[in-house]
């Protein structure tokens, strides 16, 4: 009888222990972090996995942890808003206090510093940069013209960079986060473009705010354009051959065709599929040039 207590208490502990994650879980988006990691890994691939596995490792916690970082420090700004417009989340809701959520988002910053200060010096300027850029973009950035979508892209481009200087060599890594840089600030002015009314609510100066949606199709398709023009320069520089080449028409093909569609006054919706197919698509190309 006394087992069976004791059992039960157990479970009991670990349900509310279950259940006290949960708040935490939904504030760092570890779905969203994993996602760092792998292109961390990514690019790691295309710079050549040579040598010790632990600077890789270390990059991908780094990255994880750095982004989750980045995840609670927005909240914790946006927790006015989030009152309004997304109630639920663990801030707004009460599940997790403001003091708790700036000492997550600090210790995550700090074991993402940390750690790439065990790689190198320049995985060390990137985690430091790119956690302030976080922490601004939270604060203030992200209301800005144009420099919210750029300060996103960069890093997005940035992870697949620090990827490949984990195994000292970027250059492959450096010319996919320019062509994700540009494609995906394509992404986020179309995405702008359907979130302008609740943006004018909260004082954000979007390019479709500030510039009209019209301009802001054509400024997203110029975006598509340049990262279309950069397809070539793995084979031009000699760092991939045919195999890339065959694949990367795939993904400007799909790059095209969104221009079209932005052109046309598509569906939105449709159109940040679109992009973020050819974004994948692209990111197979280098992976199968690198194979």
């Amino acid at each position: 009888m006394q087992k069976v207590r004791l059992e039960r208490s157990k479970d009991k502990i670990q349900r509310r222990q279950e259940l006290d994650m949960k708040p935490f879980l939904r504030l760092i988006r570890p779905i969203n972090c994993l996602m760092a990691s792998i292109a961390v890994l990514i690019g790691a691939y295309l710079g050549g996995i040579t040598g010790s596995l632990t600077p890789i490792l270390f990059g991908m916690v780094a990255a994880f942890a750095v982004s989750g970082g980045g995840m609670v420090i927005n909240d914790y700004y946006d927790r006015d808003l989030d009152i309004i417009y997304d109630h639920d989340k663990p801030i707004p809701n009460g599940d997790i206090s403001l003091k708790t959520a700036l000492i997550i988002s600090f210790v995550l910053f700090s074991v993402g510093i940390y750690l790439s200060a065990w790689i190198n010096i320049y995985a060390l300027s990137i985690a430091l940069i790119n956690s302030l850029l976080l922490v601004g973009y939270a604060k203030d950035l992200q209301k800005r013209f144009l420099l919210s979508n750029l300060v996103v892209s960069f890093l997005v481009g940035s992870t697949f960079v620090f990827g490949g200087i984990t195994v000292s060599n970027f250059m492959p890594s450096i010319l996919l986060a320019a062509m994700a840089f540009f494609a995906n600030t394509a992404r986020e002015i179309i995405k702008d473009i359907e979130d302008k009314e609740a943006d004018v609510t909260k004082g954000v100066k979007s390019v479709p705010i500030v510039l009209g949606k019209e301009s802001a199709r054509t400024i997203s398709s110029l975006f598509v354009i340049v990262a279309i023009c950069m397809s070539p320069l793995p084979i031009i520089l000699d760092i991939f051959h045919i195999r890339y080449g065959i694949l990367v028409t795939f993904s400007v093909a799909v790059f095209l065709w969104s221009i079209y569609l932005i052109e046309k006054k598509d569906d939105v919706s449709k159109i940040q599929g679109l992009l973020k197919l050819g974004m994948l698509l692209g990111l197979i190309a280098f992976l199968g040039g690198a194979f």
